[in-house]
């Protein structure tokens, strides 16, 4: 009963509203007014605008923790919008929710140690892409993230130190996009930390390694309901 009070205070503010949803819709509205106001401008100058749904898993890690591997699975998913910059070029925009973290199974290899960390976003990625052909496309961007929601368990312990995360988050992101079929699309990306998320449990920051960082792997599908 314990843990799950712990577990449900981190949903909660003092005036128990419920942060999850209201940061939600903040980060919605946020979404549509920057792409609208973004849209706008170009559809001034003759631009279209096409969007659709993106849905997909992510295989995370958390360099500087005590676990190793992509062996975190989570989902992504949410919604894009882009535009076209020139016959090669692309404009993307994305509202997408994604679970990050890490994870450590208990194994005869690692003496029985578990861990689980789990980190969950609302990201907004701005995307530049390269087309290669009608199908082919290559990717590169930024995103800010927003932590919604952090649980964090050591051999079955809630017991973890107090470091605590930092709610914004900033990322690099590559990948390439495969289309194949009319409105469908297959997707690979790696989206990497540029500063920590957490500083050290010991406080140590030493260069380079000043705390811990996402590292994620993500396939997804794309579903085009608007497209030239």
């Amino acid at each position: 009963m314990e843990r799950y009070k712990d577990m449900k205070q981190k949903y909660l503010n003092s005036d128990g509203k419920d942060v999850l949803w209201k940061s939600l819709v903040g980060y919605v509205f946020v979404f549509i007014l920057v792409c609208g106001m973004l849209f706008i401008n170009v559809g001034v100058q003759a631009q279209k605008v096409y969007g659709g749904i993106v849905a997909g898993i992510n295989g995370s890690q958390v360099a500087g923790d005590v676990a190793s591997g992509y062996d975190k699975a989570g989902i992504h998913g949410g919604f894009f919008a882009y535009t076209h910059l020139s016959e090669k070029s692309v404009f993307q925009m994305e509202l997408v929710y994604s679970q990050k973290g890490a994870r450590k199974n208990p194994s005869e290899k690692n003496g029985y140690q578990q861990y689980i960390l789990r980190l969950n976003y609302i990201d907004i990625p701005f995307i530049y892409k390269y087309l290669y052909n009608d199908r082919l496309s290559f990717e590169g961007g930024l995103s800010y993230g927003y932590l919604l929601y952090h649980y964090e368990e050591a051999n079955f312990s809630l017991n973890v130190g107090d470091a605590g995360f930092h709610t914004h988050a900033l990322n690099i992101m590559v990948g390439l996009n495969y289309r194949f079929a009319d409105k469908w699309a297959a997707g690979f990306r790696s989206t990497n930390s540029l500063y920590q998320v957490r500083d050290h449990t010991s406080g140590a920051t030493r260069f380079p390694n000043y705390g811990q960082y996402n590292d994620v792997l993500t396939l997804t599908l794309q579903y085009f309901l608007w497209r030239e």
